[in-house]
Parts: C-alpha cells; sequence; structure tokens
C-alpha cells in the first residue's frame, strides 16, 4: 500500500512539471524599450508597475520585461535596429521622433493589429486628435498610439509668490513674467550670491524640451516650420523672441543664471524641487514627481499658464508633446505585444497613466471622472484649458530632434557671444535644414 501511494505521488509530481514545463514554454516574453524602470518609486513608475502587474494577471500566457533606456537616444538605437536586428517588441516613441519613426519603417500596422477592431466611440474617447495625426503615414495608417500627452509649462512656487505679494492670474504677459522674477530672485543670506532665481530655464542644446524662445516665437510665426520642413523663423519674431529671452539673463540684475546654458531639463527639474527657483520651465509630464521630491512641500506647487506678448492673447501658446508607443514591425511576438500596447492605452490604463502617474487623462471618459475637478488636480486643469485656447505640436514629417537644441545654441551666441540675432537665428535655420 504505501508503495502504492509513493508511486501516486510520483505519477502526479511528474504531470505537475509536465503541465508547468509546458505552460513556461507556451508563455510569450514581451521585451520594451522605456525610460522609465518600473523597479522605482516615481509616479509614472508606480502606474506602470501596477499596469504589468494587471495585464499579466489578465493575460499569463504574456510576461512584459522592462529594459530601461535613455530617453535621449532610445528612439534612434531603436531606429537602426530595425535595420541590424535585435530590436524590442515595444519602444517608446516622444514627439521629436515620430517623423523618423514614419520614415524608418520601423513602427507595425497599428490598425491591424487592433485599432481597427474598435468602435466609433472608442476612437472618439481620444480627444487630442493631433497626437493621433502625429503618428499617422501618408497612408493613414496610425503607426504608435499615444501613451499620455506632456507639455512644456512653467512651474511656480505658491508659498514664494504668496509672501511676494504676486497674484499667479496677474502673470499674464511676458513683461508680467519679467517682473515677478526679479522680485522673486533674491539673495537671503546677504552674502553676494543669489540664494533663489526668480526664472529657472534648461538652456542646453542637449536633452532639450521646448522652451520659453520657442513659446515667444509662436506668437508671431506662423508656421515655424512649413510642410516641406523649411524653416522660416530668421526674421522679426524670430528676433523679438532673442531678444525677450535676453532679458531674463542680461542687464543690471538677472533673473535667471547665466549657467543655464549647460543646464538640462533634468538638472532645471532638480534644482527647483531643491529650492534653487521660484519660477522654472520644466514638463508637465513631470509634475507630481516633482511634488514628491520638493524640499518646500510639493503642495506649495503650481503651473502657470504660457504668458504673451499681447495680453489680449493670453494665455500662451501650450505645446502637445509626451510619447507614443508601437509595436516593432520585425517583432515575433506582434499579436502579445500588440495587446499590451492596447492595454495601456485602454481606459484602465489611463486611468493608472492619470490617477497613479499624475498625468492628464488623454481620453474623455476618464477626464470626466470628478476626481480630476479637484483642487488637488487644479494643474491638470490648467493644462487642459491651455490645449483647448491654444495647441501646438511640432511638423513630426520633420526631423526635429535638434529643433530646441539649435534654437538654444542661438541663443548663446546671441547673449554669451554677441552674435547678431538674425545671423544667429540663420545659424539655427542651417543646422535645421542639414538635419532633414
Amino acid at each position: 500500500m504505501a508503495a502504492n501511494r509513493r508511486w501516486h505521488r510520483w505519477i502526479l509530481a511528474v504531470a505537475w512539471t509536465v503541465l508547468v514545463s509546458g505552460f513556461a514554454a507556451a508563455q510569450t516574453t514581451v521585451v520594451m524599450w522605456t525610460f522609465l524602470n518600473p523597479t522605482r518609486e516615481s509616479p509614472r513608475e508606480i502606474a506602470l508597475r501596477q499596469m504589468i502587474d494587471d495585464f499579466q494577471a489578465a493575460n499569463p500566457d504574456v510576461q512584459v520585461v522592462v529594459e530601461p533606456q535613455d530617453f535621449a537616444i532610445m528612439p534612434t538605437k531603436f531606429f537602426l535596429g530595425h535595420v541590424s536586428g535585435g530590436n524590442p517588441d515595444i519602444v517608446w516613441i516622444d514627439a521629436k521622433n515620430l517623423g523618423g519613426l514614419l520614415q524608418s519603417g520601423a513602427g507595425a500596422n497599428l490598425n491591424e493589429l487592433f485599432i481597427d477592431g474598435w468602435s466609433d466611440e472608442e476612437r472618439a474617447d481620444f480627444y487630442i486628435t493631433a497626437g493621433w495625426d502625429a503618428a499617422r503615414d501618408a497612408d493613414g495608417v496610425v503607426r504608435a498610439v499615444p501613451l499620455f500627452h506632456g507639455t512644456t509649462v512653467l512651474y511656480y512656487r505658491k508659498d514664494l509668490l504668496a509672501a511676494a505679494g504676486i497674484d499667479p492670474a496677474s502673470i499674464r504677459t511676458w513683461d508680467d513674467l519679467a517682473a515677478a522674477a526679479a522680485t522673486l530672485t533674491v539673495d537671503n543670506d546677504g552674502d553676494g550670491r543669489i540664494d533663489v532665481w526668480g526664472l529657472g530655464m534648461p538652456l542646453s542644446s542637449e536633452r532639450t524640451e521646448m522652451g520659453a524662445m520657442i513659446h515667444m516665437m509662436l506668437e508671431g510665426i506662423d508656421p515655424l516650420i512649413d510642410a516641406t520642413c523649411q524653416p522660416d523663423y530668421a526674421n522679426e519674431g524670430g528676433v523679438r523672441a532673442l531678444e525677450g529671452l535676453a532679458r531674463f539673463l542680461q542687464g543690471d540684475g538677472p533673473v535667471t543664471p547665466s549657467d543655464s546654458f549647460v543646464y538640462n531639463v533634468d538638472d532645471v527639474t532638480e534644482q527647483f524641487a531643491a529650492g534653487r527657483y521660484a519660477i522654472a520651465v520644466a514638463s508637465a509630464l513631470r509634475f507630481t514627481g516633482t511634488q514628491a521630491q520638493a524640499a518646500f512641500g510639493g503642495e506649495n506647487m503650481g503651473i502657470l499658464p504660457w504668458p504673451t506678448f499681447d495680453a489680449d492673447r493670453y494665455p500662451g501658446a501650450m505645446n502637445v508633446s509626451g510619447w507614443w508607443t508601437t509595436v516593432w514591425e520585425s517583432s515575433p511576438n506582434k499579436e502579445a505585444a500588440a495587446r499590451f500596447v492596447e492595454y495601456m492605452v485602454s481606459q484602465d490604463g489611463i486611468n493608472l497613466w492619470s490617477r497613479v502617474g499624475g498625468q492628464v487623462p488623454i481620453r474623455t471618459s476618464v477626464l470626466a471622472d470628478p476626481y480630476f475637478e479637484e483642487p488637488a488636480n487644479a494643474h491638470m486643469q490648467v493644462v487642459r484649458d491651455s490645449w483647448a485656447h491654444w495647441s501646438w505640436i511640432e511638423p513630426t514629417q520633420c526631423n526635429t530632434r535638434t529643433f530646441q537644441g539649435d534654437l538654444n545654441l542661438a541663443a548663446q551666441a546671441f547673449i554669451q557671444d554677441g552674435v547678431d540675432p538674425m545671423r544667429a537665428l540663420q545659424d539655427a535655420e542651417r543646422r535645421f535644414r542639414e538635419a532633414q
């Protein structure tokens, strides 16, 4: 009898091993490149981790493996990998690299993979149509879907503005911003060094975001880049923008440090969180993450709409940027990869990006939740309202990877080296044309 029981247990153990081995063999591993690392604790990384866990629970035949990448080189690395092989199944693409994606042929046909199966109501739920149009090829095929839209904004310290008697709603023009920044630039201990600067700006030519200069240009130049990818900002509108930027760094009382020309967006965001700036140019995508790190208390952070030269046009243009995702055209795991991409932009996915990750919802059904009308989410309302008033997306059919960097080089040439502003802008246009 004992021998029979041992034999029975052995048979069960073998059967279980075969079953588990068969399941493991049937499981598909999907590799994804993103700048986020789901083992870390920023709001978006927590959201991504939960998203992967929820998806895998509902799809036990798929394992999602994240290989974090440097956001600045990830798209180019993916385009090159399309030719040489070795690409992941899924990749994230930012706005300035959507044109490169369409030209490379590396993005799969997402219409065939899942979009054609959506209802008209499902498609209409994405209210920022420019984000979808930007990722369509010449035949109207969607090659990437938006995950969350971002924009460059002005972070500000509620506590510092209140202490200085400045109403944030009064900052409507560039003159207003300059005056506020002058008041907020202080040497607290009288040692001759500025402790808090009024305005922080990332002016490095690398790892760039849309800066103040572009927002100044948008008010007077239309288009900045035409449909044939020809730049057109070496003109009076461009000079006005260069001179408008210079006023923050020059004069008897500069309100932005001169070493801003070596600061990228990461530098300025970290410095703002540490308390170095009262107002700073930064990304709306990183607002809640910066709140969590703010030495002065995240509840003291807010977002200002962009000012304008003409108060009647306020608020200024809000650019549409952010991150899209796609499946590699040559992926051996297209179906499984497409399932996860579709989940990331589902109502459940967008709800996670928004509630946990702190991103502005890109689906009407999610945005309609009363949660997003609460005072703690006022920064989302500012972004949403500004997009509704005046939005701009860089022409994705062009190679715009160097666009902001070229303008920052023009600003450096004008402000630091004394180059004629029109000449500096002409050089920027030349560099842009050479990049096409």
